[in-house]
């Protein structure tokens, strides 16, 4: 095979491929998503005790928290976090859920931090809306670095989950699927390492605690194939509650 010849074989595979990624962002796209819900998210968790006021517990972010792919208040992310840090604790819980639909890192220190009042622990979901938009690593450096720095001046310990993977996003096709989860990684650690050098912030890792256990689990996801169901919460749940509980009790 000639060198030129060879040139025209890569030119014509990569128009291809480029032209395979179109039309899978142009299918994504003309999905029907789940984006809203008829529930709020605020509510005490657990029985009352005279002898123990209540956690008071803030999650913010998009809507994971917001609790799209839930069909009621109990299978949302919030509420799920707040029974198993009542299992944990043995106090109740009074948590509300502060994430809206499409909200990205800089929305969350915009649109979300002064709603939040007082709380024992800040719980923040945030960054998957940022790697559809492909917003570029430095800039997920610069608003994750001012959100937690803004989330610490309250003086509240802060939990950050970072992105999830998106290996098991039934919504997304191959290999369109494929090369958002790696963008994913990419701004995943972009947030590690923001929270690693921040004083009073947990970072933890959704994509290596959670992610794994949708394998094999289609009742994991919501009927949109792009948020978790319930179950999927659960999973998520189960990987933030360790850090929630190391903050509250000291």
């Amino acid at each position: 095979m000639t060198y030129k010849r060879s040139l025209t074989l890569l030119g014509i595979a990569s128009a291809a491929f480029v032209a395979l990624l179109a039309g899978e962002i142009l299918l994504a796209g003309s999905r029907t998503y789940l984006i809203d819900v008829d529930f709020t998210i605020d509510r005490t968790v657990g029985p009352i005790r005279r002898d123990a006021d209540p956690i008071e517990l803030r999650v913010l972010g998009d809507s994971t928290v917001a609790g799209v792919g839930a069909p009621d208040n109990d299978g949302a992310l919030p509420t799920l976090l707040a029974a198993r840090v009542v299992e944990r604790t043995g106090r109740p819980v009074h948590v509300v859920g502060l994430g809206l639909s499409g909200a990205r890192t800089a929305d969350v220190r915009e649109q979300q931090l002064d709603r939040v009042g007082q709380a024992d622990v800040l719980v923040i979901v945030i960054g998957s809306n940022d790697v559809t938009h492909v917003l570029p690593p430095w800039q997920m450096t610069a608003h994750t670095a001012a959100l937690l720095r803004e989330a610490r001046a309250t003086g509240m310990p802060v939990v950050l989950g970072g992105i999830p993977r998106f290996a098991n996003v039934g919504a997304l096709t191959p290999p369109l699927r494929e090369i958002i989860d790696a963008y994913a990684g990419v701004l995943r650690e972009r947030q590690r390492a923001v929270a690693n050098d921040a004083e009073g912030v947990a970072f933890v890792d959704i994509a290596a605690l959670a992610s794994p256990r949708f394998l094999g689990r289609p009742e994991s996801m919501s009927s949109d194939e792009f948020h978790p169901s319930p179950v999927g919460y659960g999973f998520w749940a189960d990987a933030l509650t360790p850090a929630v509980v190391a903050a509250v009790t000291g």
